[in-house]
Order: structure tokens, then C-alpha cells, then sequence
């Protein structure tokens, strides 16, 4: 029998079928699809639920793929000190939760749910800056969510970080937009070498790379050069800016 014959003939016998056969042939082939809108729903209120019920943040930093050593504590505390923070009425944090595979064929339930929570975070304008290691934060850097430093810094500033900068070439992230657009999942976007700006068409600094040693030895990064990159969207940009300085001040 064909198979579109026999779907037909199970339709036929569902029309009759009381409410329990019914109830058990729907969860029977929905079962999956069903089980996956359930815990993105549930992980969307649990995210929305933790945003309403804490404090207001004067400080979010996303750890990415890092995992909190043992002497992070201190390193938090000297950078509340260091940017005159008020722990009393606010919340600061260096967030190691979120999770995401830099392979873009393994995606997990810890991807997945770390994805949504970046997403909806993101999109509340809750983020001030995401600290990670150079491989997962080319994503990022390359989906125009982070500020041009040449925006933010002072002249000064620029000067003395030049040399360290995370460059992404425009031309390349236009592209991918464009792609994404189009619904264009064949497309494989050509980086260019982010501390080689010379090489690119139209090269940003969106990122900046940090050797801070008390950094490395609070927070262990999964890859190699450890970036900052602030949020466009960030609320705490002179937080933000202070946090870089801070990571500078050795």
C-alpha cells in the first residue's frame, strides 16, 4: 500500500476515533515536536522570570565558554572597587553560564538553551560586554552587535589600544547579512585575519584583545586570546569603558 494511501486511511479512522486515540495518535507523532516547543517556552519564562524578579544591573559581562576559577571572586571585587560600583541597590555580573558550541553541526541542549538566554538578554539591552576567547567571539563580532572602539574610546585611548583591537572587515559582515536574508544556508563566509586589518576592504575595531594576567587567572577561556567586545546596546557604557581600562591597568 502506498503511503499516502495509508496516511489517508489512518485520517479516515481518526475522524471516528473517541477523544483517548485521538489524544494518543497525536503524541504519538508529535510527541518531539512537542517536547522541544515545551522546554524552549519554559526556558524563555525561566530567563524572563530571573530578569523581573532581580535587581537592576549596574555591570552584565557574558563570560563565554569560561568557566570561574577560584580566585574570580577577588577579581570581581577589585574591578567593583576600581569602578566605584553600588553592590547595595544594583547586581553586577561575570556570567560563566552561557555555553555555545563554535561548531556550527554540534548544537546541544547547553547551545540551545545558552543561545536563547544570549538572545533574549541581548534584546532587553541587559549585556555590557562579552568577554571570550577569539574563536567564539567571531560570531558575534561579525553580526554587528558590538560598538566601533574608535566610537567609545577617547583619543587616547584609541592610541594606546590600537595596537591590541579585534578588527572585522564590514564588507564581510554585510554579506553575511545578506545571506541570512536571503535564507542562503550554502554560504561559508571567507574571514579575514582579525589583527590584520590592512588586508580588509573596510576594517572596524569591534573587540579588543586583553593579556590581562589576573583575568586569566580568575576565568579559564576554552580557546586561545582572550577578546572584550561591548555591546552596541549596552545601558553602562562608561562601565564598560572603565572595565577596559581595568583590564589594561597591569
Amino acid at each position: 500500500m502506498a503511503v499516502m494511501d495509508e496516511f489517508k486511511e489512518e485520517r479516515e479512522a481518526l475522524k471516528n476515533a473517541g477523544f483517548k486515540k485521538k489524544v494518543s495518535y497525536f503524541f504519538y507523532y508529535y510527541k518531539w515536536h512537542v517536547i522541544a516547543a515545551v522546554l524552549i517556552v519554559a526556558g524563555i519564562c525561566s530567563i524572563a522570570y530571573e530578569m523581573l524578579t532581580s535587581k537592576e544591573n549596574a555591570f552584565y559581562a557574558v563570560m563565554l565558554n569560561a568557566t570561574e576559577l577560584e580566585t574570580a571572586a577577588d577579581f570581581n571585587q577589585d574591578f567593583y572597587e576600581y569602578a566605584d560600583l553600588d553592590l547595595e541597590d544594583y547586581d553586577v555580573y561575570f556570567d560563566t553560564s552561557i555555553r555555545i558550541s563554535t561548531d556550527s553541526d554540534i548544537i546541544d541542549d547547553v547551545t540551545m538553551t545558552s543561545t536563547q538566554k544570549l538572545a533574549v538578554y541581548l534584546a532587553a539591552g541587559e549585556l555590557d560586554v562579552m568577554v571570550t576567547d577569539s574563536d567564539s567571539i567571531r560570531q558575534y563580532a561579525n553580526s554587528s552587535v558590538f560598538c566601533d572602539l574608535r566610537e567609545i574610546l577617547s583619543p587616547e585611548q584609541v592610541t594606546a589600544y590600537k595596537p591590541y583591537f579585534y578588527y572585522v572587515d564590514m564588507a564581510v559582515v554585510r554579506q553575511i547579512e545578506e545571506a541570512q536574508d536571503n535564507l542562503d544556508d550554502t554560504y561559508e563566509p571567507d574571514y579575514p585575519d582579525p589583527t590584520k586589518p590592512e588586508e580588509m576592504e573596510e576594517p572596524v575595531p569591534v573587540a579588543i584583545y586583553v593579556e590581562n594576567a589576573a583575568l586569566q587567572e580568575s576565568y579559564y577561556f576554552r580557546g586561545e586570546g582572550v577578546v572584550v567586545g561591548v555591546y552596541a546596546n549596552t545601558t553602562h557604557l562608561d562601565t564598560a569603558v572603565r572595565f577596559i581600562d581595568y583590564l589594561f591597568e597591569e
